[in-house]
């Protein structure tokens, strides 16, 4: 997907709708609403596996861009990813910067507390490596992550209500870019992104993953 100064953002989302009906409703707990963002989340994920149409592992080239991005020497190559502990609520995220010819030029870590779902974490750390990219002066960037169902949120413009500020944020991030594609990698070519964000959340949690 290619990111132009025209988009249009996410939708904002409504204001609370009022009446005037005097019958008195208790407030949810805290946690109530976060088992309810948790269940949504997770629903989410499930119906977007079900509907996304498995691709096979890519190569070590660059099939799916336009010859004139691959042999631009200001295209960056960004791999995300995001680690969550449904224990503590806390994720950690990585990214890695490459060049065209797949050599790391940098890096960067960060972790957030009160993450609810792994498709948050997942998110997070796309923002987060669009922030990178910026305060880098990156130009043209191909942003990959292991999340399938979120890479088609972000192309569809189209995710749960609990990822809508951050999908919001992605967009609007995106066309700060000259060229900015976003698509899906295998896990198993995700190694590296995927160890940042998990040495980070154990680093800020101590949590023991698999």
């Amino acid at each position: 997907m290619e990111c132009g100064q025209n988009q249009q953002p996410f939708p904002r989302a409504l204001p609370p709708y009022s009446t005037n009906c005097t019958k008195q409703v208790r407030d949810p707990t805290p946690a109530e609403t976060l088992n309810k963002a948790l269940q949504a989340a997770r629903e989410w994920e499930r119906a977007q596996l079900n509907t996304v149409t498995p691709q096979p592992p890519s190569s070590n080239q660059i099939p799916d861009l336009e010859p004139s991005l691959v042999s631009s020497p200001e295209l960056i190559i960004c791999n995300t990813d995001g680690a969550c502990d449904s224990r503590s609520l806390q994720a950690g995220m990585g990214w890695v910067f490459l060049d065209a010819s797949s050599t790391e030029i940098n890096r960067g870590a960060c972790s957030r507390p009160f993450v609810a779902s792994a498709s948050m974490a997942e998110a997070l750390a796309i923002r987060e490596a669009l922030f990178h990219a910026i305060a880098q002066g990156f130009t043209s960037i191909w942003l990959r992550s292991d999340a399938q169902a979120l890479i088609k949120a972000i192309s569809m413009k189209r995710g749960p209500t609990e990822l809508h500020g951050v999908l919001s944020d992605i967009d609007s991030l995106a066309s700060s870019f000259l060229r900015c594609r976003f698509s899906f990698l295998p896990r198993s070519q995700n190694g590296l992104a995927d160890s940042i964000a998990k040495a980070h959340l154990l680093l800020n949690s101590g949590s023991r993953l698999n």
